[in-house]
């Protein structure tokens, strides 16, 4: 079935979308992460620093436009992290700690994104 056939008002179909683009962002911020082997390389490397902390912020704008009893179905997830690195990184740009990004990113984000994968599934 082509995603063009589902009724885009229907709530459920839009979050699984919203997923989808959540996950996608997740995964780019980890595959750029993947040219640093620090924090400190990865401040250093204002190019990647930027992706990887807009990734996030996009990411957590997805998390945001879910709709709640989507958010409600995955209550393990850690939905008030993502809303806090989020108005970090947006409200306070310039005081963004390399180690938390880094380390986040690293450390927490590919298992998020693994959490989050099986809700991404569109069905025929």
């Amino acid at each position: 079935m082509m995603v063009s056939e589902h009724n885009h008002s229907d709530q459920s179909f839009r979050d699984k979308i919203i997923l989808i683009r959540l996950v996608e962002h997740l995964d780019h911020a980890v595959e750029d992460l993947q040219h640093v082997n620090s924090a400190d390389e990865l401040e250093a490397h204002r190019i990647l620093f930027n992706s990887v902390a807009m990734e996030m912020t996009q990411a957590q704008e997805c998390a945001r436009k879910l709709s709640e009893e989507c958010r409600n179905a995955m209550p393990d997830l850690p939905w008030n992290d993502l809303r806090a690195l989020r108005n970090i990184i947006v409200h306070d740009y310039d005081e963004v700690d390399p180690v938390s990004l880094y380390n986040t990113v690293h450390q927490d984000v590919p298992a998020l994104s693994a959490q989050l994968r099986p809700f991404t599934k569109i069905s025929d």
